[in-house]
């Protein structure tokens, strides 16, 4: 008998990548404009593209690294790519509304 299993959604590893902050900032990727596009084929490989804001962020390996590993733990994906995105435009505006907030709250301008 022979296991069948599915190719995880975009809402999957929307999912899983929740769990991966932005260094400086502790939200989501997704929260703070960052995450872009995700793309997965019939074999269960994904390539998720996430905009770098900073040119020269010191922590863009172990960025990647984390969202390597979060999109792995979703069952039925076969292998991650991630493209860090430093030539897609990037502005504050992108910053969910309550993180604003948030930062303001914290004295982090936005």
């Amino acid at each position: 008998m022979t296991e069948t299993i599915s190719l995880p959604s975009k809402k999957d590893i929307v999912e899983a990548l929740e769990a991966v902050h932005d260094p400086h900032v502790p939200v989501s990727l997704r929260r703070m404009g960052m995450l872009r596009d995700i793309e997965i084929d019939a074999d269960g490989d994904v390539k998720v593209q996430v905009c770098i804001p900073c040119m020269g962020c010191p922590g863009v390996g172990m960025l990647r690294e984390n969202v390597r590993e979060a999109v792995l733990s979703v069952p039925g994906v076969k292998s991650v790519v991630v493209e860090e995105g430093w030539h897609l435009p990037w502005s504050r505006d992108m910053i969910d509304p309550d993180v604003q907030e948030m930062m303001r709250a914290n004295g982090i301008q936005v």
